[in-house]
């Protein structure tokens, strides 16, 4: 009877026992994305052939990390191992950014650097022909060419992102600067346009710059929830309406064309206003 008992008891120690080390050995989908990230993925592959001892090392780095976030989930340290495979991620995250870029994607940055620099120089030359230019203007004007001409040295040694960092920030204060300057009352109230032709284009320009500030907005300004359901119903109606003052021109009806502008860029001002723009 004693010999069943103590069989039963072992039988349940040894159960339990097992139990214990299954929940210990529990594999960790984090840790195991981990690991065939870092071990058998094509960047982990391209790392290892690169003739590059930073980046050799940064991917040493990260596989020490995973080891080690191995042993610690192994061990009952649960926490601890998922930190250290975040840790590992982070390290491959950046040894993958040693990695040359494809020519495919130089390709798409070289193009974007011409597609920035032309729209820029436009609003430059814009100014360039403006009768005048007011003190503030002017130093944003001064600022820009530096920047551009910063851009340009880095785009010469084949750094097309960092360049494209540059003209990125130079195109949305240029654009500020000239939506500032196309709104203000005494600019548009000494305006004397000689045709019609002439006031479409600027009443076309202007609606363009507004259009132009509303992914900037909402990037920036975040709304959220019946906010940016109004601002995206502004915007939509902004729309709607150019599209008309489209079909006005393509009839031969510039003046009604123009006015129809006027009511689609004030759509576009409500949207900015209502995430906080003035």
């Amino acid at each position: 009877m004693m010999i069943k008992s103590l069989s039963a008891l072992c039988l349940a120690v040894l159960v339990t026992t097992s139990a214990a080390m299954a929940e210990v050995v529990k594999p960790s989908p984090k840790i195991n994305y981990a690991d065939n990230l870092l071990m058998n993925s094509k960047t982990a592959k391209r790392l290892e052939n690169m003739d590059s001892e930073e980046a050799r090392l940064a991917l040493q780095e990260a596989r020490d990390l995973l080891e080690r976030a191995k042993e610690a989930h192994n061990s009952g340290q649960k926490a601890e191992g998922s930190s250290l495979s975040s840790l590992a991620l982070k390290k491959f995250t950046q040894a993958a950014k040693l990695l040359p870029k494809s020519q495919s994607a130089l390709k798409v940055q070289r193009k974007r650097y011409i597609e920035l620099d032309e729209e820029i120089t436009s609003y430059l030359e814009w100014y360039d022909s403006a009768s005048y230019v007011s003190g503030n203007e002017q130093e944003t004007l001064d600022k820009a060419k530096l920047n551009i001409s910063e851009a340009k040295i880095l785009f010469e040694n084949s750094k097309y992102e960092e360049a494209n960092k540059i003209l990125a920030r130079v195109l949305d204060d240029v654009v500020v600067m000239t939506n500032r300057s196309m709104t203000s009352t005494e600019i548009v109230n000494s305006l004397d346009f000689e045709t019609p032709e002439q006031e479409h284009k600027y009443e076309l320009a202007r609606n363009n710059e507004y259009k132009r500030l509303i992914p900037i907005a909402e990037q920036q300004k975040e709304p959220k929830g019946g906010k940016l359901m109004l601002f995206k119903r502004f915007v939509k109606k902004a729309e709607d309406i150019r599209a008309q003052a489209d079909v006005e021109l393509q009839a031969g009806d510039i003046q009604t064309s123009i006015k129809t502008l006027q009511n689609s860029t004030d759509q576009y001002l409500r949207a900015l206003r209502m995430v906080g723009i003035r």
